[in-house]
């Protein structure tokens, strides 16, 4: 076995144990928390809260799907925005599954545009990348309401109130330090490869980087001063996207409970679940640690484990729904393959060339 095939081995057997470990740690949760009162949850819901649940999701892919099309029409790439649906949700798929909630997939779904419409990926990478952006900030205007109740919280310790504040306001800084940058065009990450390109002349490939990074970073730039129209349409969607998934405790219980939360309730727990999916995501699919971390949260709100574990348990089975369907989709287009012993996502950086 050679070195490379058996590190991809190894690294397939870990995905496998990491995931194994996940979902048993998930089975423990429904377990400790009683699968006959975790059923109850699930059965109280009924139909109509279910048909809720799942509208409430896929409106939330509508409303994401929509945001990068007014990104994708001002940039003068022309896609049908029934068309992004299929790429988004590809890369929603390999996101879910990777160790990262709010990454990961996104060269996918720039690649499978770009092939598509006969653009290159760097310039569809572009949108992606103020897509991100925006939905950063999107999620820490939120965030920021909930920081403020988590703040003056007394079920908050004080080494807790000072870790939100410090890694909501190094977000902060990280995000308007990029957009600064972006907005003014400062190549911040192609001329750091194009000297190591003049530096190193036997990697051609870091030359060839550079110009996609540089032809990315020009479509960011144009996107925040030559199309801001649509850029401000894609945040204004970007926000109801993040709404939804804001609302998302009180759709469940008010159907479960007839619970009504506050909003300084729904606040506090978006914000620390924010914080469990960003540093807890370390299964595929976050299995186990993010819902014992969303379970916690609950039981700060006066929600029973039981309770949480089952909208843990229907919001999972919905959002594996759409990743199921994201992984057919990556299957029909040929993105996936088995290389050195482990799964990969085949994407080719060049479609334009076709």
């Amino acid at each position: 076995m050679t070195g490379a095939r058996g590190w991809g081995v190894l690294r397939t057997a870990g995905t496998a144990v990491l995931l194994g470990g996940g979902l048993a740690l998930f089975g423990l949760l429904v377990y400790l928390s009683g699968p006959a009162r975790v059923l109850a949850e699930i059965t109280r819901i009924g139909a109509l809260g279910f048909l809720v649940v799942v509208l409430s999701v896929v409106l939330s892919m509508v409303t994401w799907s929509l945001s990068w099309y007014a990104l994708l029409r001002g940039a003068g790439i022309r896609t049908p925005w029934h068309r992004t649906a299929a790429p988004l949700l590809a890369g929603y798929a390999v996101t879910y599954l990777t160790p990262s909630m709010y990454l990961g997939g996104e060269p996918v779904r720039a690649y499978w545009i770009a092939r598509d419409q006969g653009v290159p990926t760097a310039r569809v990478m572009g949108t992606v990348v103020v897509e991100r952006m925006l939905s950063g900030f999107s999620v820490l205007a939120f965030a920021s309401i909930g920081a403020f109740f988590t703040l003056i919280s007394p079920g908050v310790s004080l080494a807790d109130k000072g870790a939100v504040g410090l890694i909501l306001g190094s977000l902060y800084l990280l995000l308007g330090l990029a957009l600064v940058l972006l907005a003014r065009r400062v190549r911040w990450l192609s001329r750091p490869l194009g000297w190591l390109a003049r530096k190193l002349p036997r990697y051609t490939r870091l030359l060839r980087a550079a110009g996609h990074v540089a032809e990315m970073e020009d479509e960011i730039h144009r996107a925040f001063t030559r199309y801001r129209g649509p850029t401000l349409l894609s945040f204004f969607l970007q926000l109801l996207t993040v709404f939804l998934s804001y609302i998302r405790p009180q759709i469940f219980f008010h159907f479960t409970q007839r619970t009504l939360f506050t909003f300084p309730q729904l606040s506090l727990y978006f914000t620390l679940s924010l914080f469990v999916n960003a540093f807890l995501w370390i299964t595929p699919g976050g299995f186990g640690v993010t819902d014992g971390g969303r379970a916690a949260i609950f039981s700060l709100l006066g929600i029973s484990w039981s309770g949480a574990v089952a909208f843990n348990v229907v919001y999972r089975f919905v959002d594996l729904l759409l990743v199921g369907v994201g992984a057919q989709l990556l299957l029909r287009r040929g993105l996936v393959g088995f290389r050195r012993g482990r799964v990969t996502v085949n994407v080719d950086q060049s479609p334009e060339k076709r």
